[in-house]
């Protein structure tokens, strides 16, 4: 036999060996777990009554707190509906205490409001009583006047009258004098027109009695009329009726009376039978 030969033979040899020894174990196994099995399944048949018993008693429980659930979501659904219901109305408290609030405010709104128009009104009445007592005390004023102005009025409507009747006999004093003077003013001018001194002869010498002026000269002259124009006036204190004399140097020319008197010059007149010479401008004019 060659050496392929014996190393198949021995390997078959082994490998029946092994069979035998898997296959032995294999059946050792399996009854094993068959006597393990039996032994399980005795327990688990216990265990499963006692499942299934545990299983009955807790389906009985179920029903009995479903049922106690579903009266306890009855009693939900009730307080539910409670609670609405009183949230419903402590919704409409609180509207009904919003608008009493509200209705509260606008009657304190409207009650600052009229305080306010009372105050208004009592500072207006104050303030009327004051223009009513100012216009009491005008018209007691106004009536004091009024008796005054009606004294007065009288006063004066008497005045006048007498006035009136100082006026008439002034009036015919007046036409009395004016005759009079229309009179001895035509005698005058007789006397005067026959070269009679009348200022000498009735005592008239303004030049008596007025003041002294000085650095006064013949502005303009008007022979047709007799009249000149002298630098001196009120401001020099002349007065109408002052007499000058005109001279140019020491040669005497004219005397004149003045007529008419203004702030800075006069006017004045060539006295009759006074004048020697012909009176020409810048001509000194004295009144002493």
């Amino acid at each position: 036999m060659s050496l392929v030969a014996k190393v198949f033979v021995v390997l078959n040899l082994l490998l029946s060996v092994a069979f035998l020894v898997f296959s032995a174990n294999v059946w050792t196994a399996q009854t094993k777990w068959q006597k393990m099995y039996e032994v399980e399944k005795a327990k688990n048949v216990e265990i499963l009554a006692k499942v299934q018993k545990r299983e009955i008693g807790l389906a009985q429980d179920v029903v009995y707190w479903q049922t106690e659930v579903d009266g306890r979501k009855k009693e939900i659904v009730a307080l539910k509906l409670k609670f609405n219901e009183a949230r419903d109305r402590e919704l409409q408290n609180q509207t009904e205490l919003a608008a009493v609030k509200n209705a509260r405010d606008m009657k304190d709104a409207e009650n600052q409001e009229l305080q306010r128009e009372v105050r208004r009104y009592a500072e207006e009445l104050t303030k009327i009583k004051g223009v009513v007592i100012k216009q009491q005390q005008a018209v007691v004023v106004e009536r004091e006047n009024a008796v005054r102005a009606r004294n007065e009025k009288s006063e004066m409507e008497n005045e006048l009258n007498v006035t009136k009747q100082s006026y008439s006999t002034l009036q015919r004093d007046k036409h009395a004098i004016e005759q009079d003077l229309a009179l001895q003013t035509r005698r005058i001018e007789k006397l005067l027109a026959a070269n009679v001194p009348v200022y000498q002869l009735i005592g008239d010498d303004a030049s008596a009695t007025q003041a002294y002026i000085a650095d006064a000269q013949v502005l303009a002259v008007r022979p047709d009329v007799g009249l000149i124009m002298i630098s001196a006036g009120t401001q020099q204190n002349v007065k109408p009726g002052y007499q000058f004399t005109i001279s140019r140097g020491d040669q005497y020319v004219a005397k004149v009376q003045v007529d008419r008197v203004y702030p800075d010059m006069c006017s004045a007149k060539v006295l009759p039978g006074m004048q020697k010479g012909e009176i020409q401008v810048h001509d000194e004019a004295k009144s002493k």
